[in-house]
């Protein structure tokens, strides 16, 4: 396998593993499920057009927010500059936000797949990060947020 076939199979594996995934991890959430919001997130200030804080919905959002971002910076190519960060449009519900976060994937999917081993070292718009650093913080950030929804799912089935 090459750097970036290894570096894919991570980004892919959390994505959908059956196991230990983003996938996994929103499968079979429900409306009312993805909009509750724990104690901890009340006194937080919400956003306009976003869910409210610290629900499954918002990390859905934010999720979808950062790989759209972060495919755009992969694009970019210019390591004296970044890619403006587009603002969010509000969805209607949350199997939009699902259905937004299911194409940010797929597109940011391709760029990466678009890359050859040659780059994964260069720095572009990612600040002073080699773009496979870069690429395991994409990694990182899923997973991340994978676990905080598997948490609020535990935190809503026992509320």
């Amino acid at each position: 396998m090459s750097d970036l076939q290894v570096i894919l199979q991570a980004f892919d594996d959390a994505w959908d593993h059956p196991y230990e995934s983003l996938a996994s991890a929103l499968e079979g959430v429900t409306e009312e499920e993805a909009l509750w919001q724990a104690l901890a997130y009340a006194d937080a200030e919400p956003e306009e057009g976003w869910p409210p804080p610290g629900t499954i919905a918002w990390q859905v959002a934010h999720l979808t927010h950062c790989k759209r971002h972060y495919r755009d910076i992969l694009q970019h190519g210019d390591p004296s500059s970044r890619p403006e960060v587009r603002p969010w449009k509000a969805q209607p519900d949350f199997k939009a936000l699902l259905n937004r976060l299911q194409e940010a994937h797929a597109a940011q999917r391709i760029v990466i797949l678009g890359l050859t081993d040659d780059q994964l070292d260069a720095v572009g718009a990612q600040d002073v990060m080699p773009t496979r650093r870069f690429l395991a913080m994409c990694t990182r950030h899923d997973a991340w947020h994978a676990a905080q929804i598997a948490v609020a799912r535990r935190r809503y089935r026992s509320r």
